[in-house]
């Protein structure tokens, strides 16, 4: 079987406005406006929806991993997702078993790239879309194109971005327009 194109999805900031604290319900959040139709366009095109978010508030207790799992199945049931992975570690704040340093933590790729294995994702054909410097390197150390979105942290973080990453960057005002741009510029 031919493996996929996947377009990898950050959380906090990009499909949803960024909280003060870590959320740990559906109803704590506020998606961006039209995000469910442009998901379901995405996943009428053909592309496998797998959202990849580092939440060390597991680490540090602020959010337990029942609390998490519950989130990311709400969130799977509301929208066209296929999976959501999920670093729960930091590198130096937290309590074990959380508190190390792992490969799977942005800009590590250890979460796309166990997605691309579990379910059969081409990272040459798939997206990563973030707010943040460390979602664009995640996708583009495994061969993703990338997308940087203004929302959340994406307008301070464009500022910062250096110029040999900047050029290998779209950037765009929200996870809606990416989705048009994926869209646009196809697999």
């Amino acid at each position: 079987m031919p493996l996929r194109p996947a377009v990898f999805l950050d959380r906090d900031g990009t499909l949803h406005r960024e909280l003060e604290r870590a959320p740990r319900a559906l109803a704590e959040l506020e998606f961006v406006p039209g995000l469910d139709g442009a998901l379901r366009e995405l996943a009428s095109a053909g592309y496998v929806l797998v959202v990849v978010t580092n939440q060390s508030a597991v680490a540090s207790g602020e959010v337990s991993v029942a609390e998490l799992d519950a989130l990311n199945l709400a969130l799977r049931e509301r929208f066209p997702i296929a999976a959501c992975y999920v670093c729960p570690h930091h590198p130096e704040r937290g309590a074990p078993p959380y508190v190390r340093t792992c490969a799977c933590r942005k800009p590590s790729s250890g979460m796309l790239a166990l997605a691309c294995a579990e379910l059969g994702l081409d990272p040459t054909r798939s997206w990563i879309v973030g707010d943040a410097r460390r979602d664009l390197e995640a996708g583009l150390a495994l061969g993703t194109r990338a997308i940087l979105v203004r929302t959340g942290k994406g307008e301070r973080e464009r500022a910062s971005l250096p110029a040999e990453l900047a050029a290998r960057v779209t950037v765009v005002e929200d996870v809606v327009a990416a989705a048009r741009a994926v869209l646009a510029q196809g697999k």
